[in-house]
């Protein structure tokens, strides 16, 4: 369903999705760590799809708020476990397409009201070498305020995070990440903004996001 009127901001990003190239692996490789900055080999016969949606709404007009979830970091098994990212999952054989995929999974592990959702279009696909998934992303909007409810064997905790935190120029630092394999990774570029380390392709396609907003948000 669309809404009958939306914001000049919302109007704007679907322009740009459908009428112009992105900017992919540019925006990508300014939020990726130096082992990921030479194009990772996909193995097509292992590689599986996944879709996350990246949800854009107000709080008030003009405040502006994207939706991330941390995930449990009970799943022993789950290599992000305990990381920010959107909410999203793999594709199943019986998702018709990978935005149904990516409306499918928010739906199950936030709760949204898919009836006030509007896709807006895909960002760039994104390899992640680690658990080999090929994750597209969507950006949507949603015209209701959400009332979330967590899925909480995936998800522990739902963060609305301010646009406007992400478009300060102390946002972007570089961090030490333990991950739970024991790995110890130096100097990774993030997103730091309300108390969250945002890293890894979370980042990367958070990027691309940021790169095709225009220079003043209408």
């Amino acid at each position: 369903m669309i809404a009958t009127s939306r914001p000049p901001l919302i109007e704007t990003l679907q322009h740009k999705l459908l009428h112009h190239p992105l900017p992919g692996p540019a925006s990508h490789s300014r939020m990726a760590h130096a082992v990921r900055r030479v194009d990772p080999v996909q193995d097509i016969a292992t590689t599986r799809d996944a879709a996350v949606l990246l949800t854009l709404f107000e709080k008030d007009p003009g405040d502006w708020h994207l939706i991330f979830i941390r995930r449990t970091s009970s799943h022993q098994q789950d290599k992000h476990a305990g990381q920010v990212g959107f909410p999203g999952g793999k594709r199943e054989e019986s998702d018709p397409d990978l935005m149904y995929t990516a409306l499918r999974e928010a739906e199950e592990e936030i709760a949204i009201d898919l009836s006030g959702i509007d896709v807006l279009g895909p960002l760039s696909p994104l390899y992640i070498t680690v658990s080999k998934f090929l994750v597209h992303p969507f950006l949507a909007y949603s015209w209701k305020t959400p009332q979330l409810i967590r899925q909480e064997s995936e998800v522990e905790e739902i963060l609305e995070i301010p646009l406007a935190s992400f478009l300060q120029p102390d946002s972007r630092k570089e961090t030490r990440i333990n991950l739970t394999s024991g790995i110890i990774l130096n100097h990774v570029p993030s997103f730091q903004v309300n108390g969250q380390v945002i890293w890894g392709a979370t980042a990367m396609m958070l990027s691309e996001f940021l790169d095709i907003l225009p220079g003043e948000i209408p």
